[in-house]
Parts: C-alpha cells; structure tokens; sequence
C-alpha cells in the first residue's frame, strides 16, 4: 500500500479489468446504460441531504468527489433553458481497450449527478443529466429537459 496521495488508486487495476471485460461483451450503447446505473447506485449509496442553495448542494457534491478524488463539479443556470449545467473538473481517467480517452465515466457521470440532483427537493427524478461536451480534463453535463 502506498501513502503518496498523487499515486494511481490502488482499484485502478480492478477497474481496467472491468472495463475490459465490458467492453468485450457489450456494445458501447449497452455500456453506457450500465456505467449510468452505476452512477445512479453511487448517488443512492452517498446520499445528499437536502440544500437550500445550489451553493449548497455544489458544496456537499464536491465533498462526496473529494473522497475517492473524483474531482470537483460547478453548478451554473444554463441560460439557454431551465436547467442546470455542471462543469466536472478532473474526473477520473483510466483508459478502456476500446476508450482510449476514458469517456467511459461521462455516462457514470451523468447517473451520478442526476442521482444526486434528482433526489433534491422539488426536483424531478425523471428529468436526466446528458454528457454535453468533453474534453481534457473536463466534463460539462446538462441536467434538464
């Protein structure tokens, strides 16, 4: 076990195996619907409770990410709509044999934060978190219709 805080996670190895294997038997449709149950799972598991404030619930989200460092998330009005745009910071990064960028957590992302947002007061479970652009380092999603 190692106590360098800039080391690879010690799971990096179990979670390369899993996407692997997911990879290799299920198209990457089939996929996606999985890692955003999962996402959704995690959401369920570490619970937020109810906020006031976007402020506030961006707070406890970052909080939860902290832990297994999964980043940072910032929570805006999206302007174009009545939604919410998240800008994730540093999400996870671990190439697949079929993703060599890691966009395998995108839908991961979305289940997570759409669990999280969704489970808020005066919120719509059924409204969905969509991955709206990637690029290195940086995710943003749109939670609305």
């Amino acid at each position: 076990m190692t106590s360098n805080s800039d080391a690879r996670p010690e799971w990096e190895g179990f979670l390369r195996a899993l996407l692997d294997t997911l990879d290799a038997h299920m198209s990457p449709e089939e996929r996606a619907v999985l890692l955003r149950a999962i996402g959704t799972q995690i959401a369920a598991l570490s619970p937020i409770p109810p906020e006031d404030t976007l402020a506030g619930l961006e707070a406890r989200m970052n909080e939860r990410l902290a832990v297994p460092r999964w980043g940072t998330v910032s929570i805006a009005l999206d302007s174009d709509g009545p939604a919410l745009l998240l800008t994730h910071a540093a999400p996870p990064s671990l190439p697949s044999l079929r993703d060599g960028q890691g966009e395998w957590i995108g839908p991961v992302l979305e289940g997570l934060h759409g669990g999280w947002i969704g489970a808020q007061p005066g919120a719509e479970p059924e409204v969905g978190t969509q991955l709206v652009c990637s690029d290195e380092g940086r995710m943003v999603l749109r939670y609305g219709a």
